[in-house]
């Protein structure tokens, strides 16, 4: 079929050729969007799940950006510029909707009406000056605030908006470029999204430490709880590490201090000190029992597949004696329980 059009998706194909081996070429680059990705994945850890609140869509609004931030990058890969700046603006508004709808703990309640998609005033998603008269009330942000500018760091994001809207031709699809009418890799263009991206990841980030302080606090949760950490707010050591490499020094160091000297954490930290340190048997237990779900669901065979591909070896004699115990072990359960092949197959 013959279509009057010049988007077409295989020069989308074609960009996206030109994308990959940009970024073959220019490592640091690469692991940039890398990194940034990981950190803002991470968020997911610090926004905490209660017995309240699970299920309830509280944490929708974030992972709705989560999507939205991928969906920049497939869209940004292919040459489709603005559209990937307006999905910027997308994850950007939802970033801060997960802290203004949390912000006094009843988020399991008060997104209901807008994660409803209700046609009523209640369920509009709110302006951005809505949005900031509820956050400057928290103490925590409003005491960042009164150090740092993180409101005006917000404000010059607003060029996204002329995206959106087409504010000419600097934001139309011709990205104030004299070029031809069809997709084409832009390295400048690129690297405009490549610092968007970065941006709001910080502002975003900042914004959910401020609302939980806890989850800037460096321990090995492993010890106490193992692999089946309950779902308070925290974050990894490497993420950590990696969102001090990226959020401007004393954004940091200020974020550390007002988590340091938080009632609540400190409170949080000493509950957490009350659980006796957890065993390898204990520990190797919980793991036996998350693999013995992941069996009854894919097959004792994908399992054994899968663990290859985890510990990078191409057969099971190259596998840590000890992982090769438990996989001996976990497959005599298998065979006993009938899950040789997924539940699907049955």
């Amino acid at each position: 079929m013959m279509l009057p059009f010049t988007y077409e998706p295989k020069k989308s194909i074609d960009v996206q050729h030109e994308t990959q081996n940009f970024l073959e070429n220019n490592h640091e680059i690469k692991e940039k969007i890398s990194e940034l990705s990981w950190i803002y994945h991470s968020l997911h850890n610090v926004i905490p799940t209660t017995t309240e609140s699970f299920w309830s869509g509280h944490n929708f609004p974030y992972s709705e950006s989560w999507e939205e931030i991928q969906i920049s990058y497939s869209l940004v890969c292919f040459g489709l510029y603005k559209q990937a700046m307006v999905s910027l603006r997308s994850a950007l508004e939802l970033g801060l909707l997960s802290v203004y709808y949390n912000i006094n703990d009843d988020g399991h309640i008060v997104v209901k009406k807008w994660l409803s998609s209700a046609e009523t005033k209640e369920a509009n998603t709110p302006f951005f000056k809505d949005i900031w008269k509820i956050l400057a009330k928290n103490e925590e942000i409003k005491q960042f605030q009164q150090k740092l500018d993180i409101k005006q760091r917000l404000l010059n994001l607003g060029y996204l908006h002329n995206y959106v809207h087409t504010k000419g031709h600097i934001y139309s699809n011709k990205l104030g470029k004299f070029k031809s009418n069809f997709q084409t890799f832009e390295k400048e263009i690129f690297l405009k999204w490549l610092d968007t991206l970065e941006e709001i990841i910080i502002v975003v980030m900042t914004l959910h430490l401020l609302k939980y302080p806890m989850g800037l606090i460096r321990y090995d949760y492993g010890v106490k709880f193992g692999i089946d950490i309950p779902s308070f707010s925290h974050l990894q050591e490497p993420d950590i590490q990696r969102l001090k490499k990226y959020l401007p020094k004393h954004y940091f160091e200020l974020l550390e201090n007002i988590s340091k000297n938080h009632i609540e954490t400190k409170e949080f930290l000493d509950w957490v000190e009350s659980h006796p340190d957890m065993s390898e048997e204990d520990v190797e237990n919980q793991i036996v029992e998350l693999d013995k779900m992941d069996i009854e669901r894919q097959g004792i065979i994908d399992y054994k597949k899968q663990q290859l591909t985890l510990y990078g070896a191409d057969t099971f004699l190259k596998l840590p004696e000890k992982i090769k115990d438990r996989i001996n072990k976990l497959e005599k359960w298998a065979i006993e329980n009938e899950f040789i092949e997924p539940k699907w197959k049955k």
